[in-house]
């Protein structure tokens, strides 16, 4: 009796161990392909985690940019206030000078075209001024109206009614 027990439940674990066996065989396919499934999400997380890192190079790249834009935009600022400033500078010094426009019906002191040579021998800045700016394409030299001659080699004297002071 108790070798029949014994058989009986040698034949009991053979078919369960078939039966294990059999699970197995379906198990590892499935395991397998959880397997490759954990490695393509690793692979996957690993090009994620680049793609951060390259996202956030660029996104200090374009922080570094704006603040360089930022910086330049300050100094453009100021220059431009600068400028601003020197410009109100120049009017100022410029309403010194008083052109005749017959033209327009305006009246001051007229000034005519003189020879370049002229103004520079005789030394004056203000005669050499030109009607487009010190460094204008046409460069042509003023004196005051009159014989024909600036006033100081004419020895005539210069009216300053119609100049303002500063």
């Amino acid at each position: 009796m108790a070798a029949q027990e014994i058989g009986q439940l040698a034949v009991s674990s053979v078919t369960m161990a078939e039966q294990a066996g059999a699970v197995l065989k379906q198990m590892v396919p499935t395991i397998n392909k959880t397997s490759e499934l954990v490695q393509e999400i690793s692979a996957a997380s690993g090009e994620q985690s680049q793609g951060v890192g390259q996202i956030t190079g660029a996104m200090n790249h374009l922080n570094a940019a704006t603040q360089q834009n930022a910086s330049a935009s300050e100094e453009l600022s100021a220059t431009a206030e600068e400028l601003s400033g020197q410009a109100a500078a120049l009017q100022e010094l410029m309403a010194f000078f008083q052109f005749s426009d017959a033209s327009q019906g305006r009246t001051g002191h007229a000034i005519r075209p003189a020879s370049r040579a002229g103004a520079a021998t005789r030394g004056n800045p203000a005669e050499a001024m030109t009607a487009e700016g010190p460094r204008g394409a046409g460069r042509r030299a003023y004196a005051q109206q009159g014989s024909g001659q600036g006033a100081r080699s004419s020895g005539a004297s210069i009216d300053e009614a119609g100049f303002s002071r500063f």
